[in-house]
């Protein structure tokens, strides 16, 4: 069976993540645009706050709205 690219999905849930994060910890979301903002990467991101709190979900969806933001035309 071939592999389908099921990309629109996985733009729907960074997207989710990102007004999850929002929603509950609007600092969160802020330090994470600024981060993108300046250059971070969303697998940096990943790594980051599972050091920082290793806590695997938060750390994922913190990824998955990071990949939101950065999929996102930049804003001057």
């Amino acid at each position: 069976m071939k592999t389908k690219d099921l990309t629109a999905i996985g733009s729907a849930l960074d997207e989710i993540s990102w007004y999850w994060i929002g929603d509950n910890y609007p600092r969160l979301a802020d330090a994470l645009r600024h981060e993108i903002d300046h250059g971070a990467q969303p697998e940096q991101v990943r790594r980051y706050v599972m050091q920082q709190t290793q806590r695997a979900e938060l750390a994922l969806r913190c990824e998955q709205a990071a990949r939101f933001l950065a999929a996102q035309p930049a804003i001057d």
